[in-house]
């Protein structure tokens, strides 16, 4: 079973602060706030189109300390889970009251698992925080919030669901990459989201380029053998063009089941395998 995931088709991607923020990631640099609605947008499309749109990814711009302010607004997050929408917290790194204030609201939490202390110190900008801070959120989360769904269709679904990135440190492959499998192999999330670095225009990273694809391979491949009880997707984040095209194809050889946004060539080749595909119109989180 494969998944294909077109998330724009009825999840709203909503920044709490607009185009704002505070940490200007090198990777990031608040350019992919501009691709999401504001709270007043997100409030118009609902009320536009009555019972169409399903959920809302609550994301938006970084503090210093590396969390979205979802807390303060936790007065606009009620508002939205009383008109019947499943949300999905993009938070950073909650404390625990912070967490459990969001928790009644919460459908996922889809929090970016970054083990790797350059990456964190570097392209985050965060001096004070280290690995073992963003693992001891993810762990706290999972404990408050929940971990694995049971679900009549057997999908590889859990409350909270980790995100990594590969490459994004300029693009560059690194021992941190490689930790990261290993310490993720050790948690053994029920399901894991990969995105790969994507050089942005208006960063401070906009030149590099983006991994090597047989660096790419080889974390895909580290992954495939030590997360055995792990379904990994392909996340909206990796490059476009011939290069989703062949890391696509790499990706489905080494067993990734979900793909947000597939390649063509990538749904010809599933469909002529005649493996069942499951085609869904919101972030691969909520599966």
């Amino acid at each position: 079973m494969i998944f294909f995931f077109y998330p724009s088709g009825r999840t709203i991607a909503m920044s709490l602060t607009g185009t704002y923020c505070e940490l200007k990631c090198k990777h990031c640099n608040a350019q992919y706030l501009k691709g999401m609605l504001t709270k007043e947008q997100t409030l118009k499309a609902i009320e536009s189109r009555p019972g169409y749109y399903k959920s809302v990814l609550v994301s938006g711009g970084s503090t210093k300390e590396g969390k979205v302010p979802v807390v303060q607004n936790l007065r606009f997050i009620k508002k939205l889970y009383k008109m019947g929408l499943k949300l999905n917290f993009h938070t950073g790194l909650l404390e625990r009251e912070e967490i459990l204030k969001i928790k009644p609201y919460a459908s996922r939490i889809s929090f970016d698992f970054i083990y790797d202390d350059e990456v964190i110190k570097n392209v985050y900008g965060l001096t004070e925080k280290t690995k073992e801070d963003y693992e001891k959120t993810y762990l706290l989360m999972r404990r408050l919030v929940g971990g694995r769904i049971e679900n009549k269709e057997g999908y590889p679904s859990s409350r909270v669901v980790p995100h990594y990135t590969i490459g994004l440190n300029c693009g560059k492959i690194t021992k941190g990459d490689f930790d990261t499998i290993s310490e993720l192999a050790y948690l053994k999330p029920t399901l894991l989201v990969i995105d790969v670095f994507i050089p942005t225009k208006g960063t401070p990273f906009e030149n590099c380029p983006p991994p090597p694809l047989e660096g790419v391979r080889e974390i895909l491949d580290k992954a495939r053998r030590r997360l055995t009880r792990t379904t990994m997707f392909l996340g909206c984040m990796r490059p476009f063009g011939e290069y989703r095209e062949k890391l696509d194809l790499m990706a489905y050889e080494l067993g990734v089941k979900g793909f947000v946004k597939p390649s063509r060539p990538l749904i010809e080749k599933v469909k002529n395998s005649g493996e069942k595909i499951v085609i869904k119109e919101e972030c691969c989180a909520l599966i």
